[in-house]
Parts: C-alpha cells; structure tokens; sequence
C-alpha cells in the first residue's frame, strides 16, 4: 500500500484510493496476448490456442475493470464513496466502520453491512488512512 500526501489542488489526484496504473498496463499486456494466441490458432490451425486467447482476454478486461472501477472518494467528514470493480457504488460513513481483516493480498473493511475489498497494492491518501484509523480507533 503506497500513502500519498494530497498538496492542495496542483496535483489531484483521480481517488483518495485507487489502483496504480501498472494495472492498467498490464490489462493491456494481456490482451495484446490474447490477440496474439488468437492469430497463433488461426495461422496454426491448433484450436486449443482459443482457450488462451478467451483466458487471456478475460484476465486483462478484469485488470482494466480494476484499475477504472475500483476507487474510494471521501464526500465529507463522514462519508465515502466506495466503487467495485464492476462499477457499484455504495455510499458508507466513516462512523460505520466496525472492523479491519489483514488478508495475506488485501484487506477487508467491514463498514455497517457491507464489506470494502482494498488490495494491497493500492495508492491511498494520508487523509483516507486516517480516518480509517480514527475510526478503528474509536471502536476499540
């Protein structure tokens, strides 16, 4: 997790949380080899190379669908704006926050009746992980 300092609004950054844009790069890694498994079959003839064209293809639109979706947005004091990788928005307090679970590749925020997935490679604003810990602070 990289923690990042907002500077006043010379350099905004796109969430208070968000994934680095290696991600991004990656998805597209991906697809350019599912297009070249694709050609491969096509100019070979093995049609057992279009299992890795559709694995492949699939891994990097999820990758894309990670680094686009997957943000928290702070609203105000007590509110955020949690985004899943598909798109849902669901809107929590801070003061809903009742636990942290330590995954061995992320973490899990329990807000109210809902869970907030947030990997460990994220960028996070100093301001977010704050009043993450306030609140699990207050809880205890």
């Amino acid at each position: 997790m990289t923690v990042f300092e907002s500077k006043g609004s010379e350099s905004k950054p796109r969430a208070d949380m968000f994934l680095p844009n290696g991600i991004n790069g990656f998805g597209f890694f991906l697809d350019a080899v599912a297009v070249a498994f694709l050609v491969a079959a096509f100019v070979t003839q093995i049609w057992g190379l279009l299992i890795g064209f559709l694995i492949s293809g699939l891994l990097g639109a999820a990758a894309y669908l990670c680094w686009k979706n997957q943000t928290i947005h702070i609203i105000d004091e007590d509110t955020f704006v949690y985004s899943t990788f598909l798109g849902k928005k669901t809107t929590y307090k801070f003061s809903d926050i009742q636990d942290l679970k330590v995954n061995p590749d992320s973490l899990t925020l329990f807000v109210g009746d809902g869970k907030v997935h947030i990997e460990s490679m994220v960028i996070v604003s100093k301001e977010l992980m704050d009043k993450i810990d306030a609140a699990l602070e207050s809880r205890q």
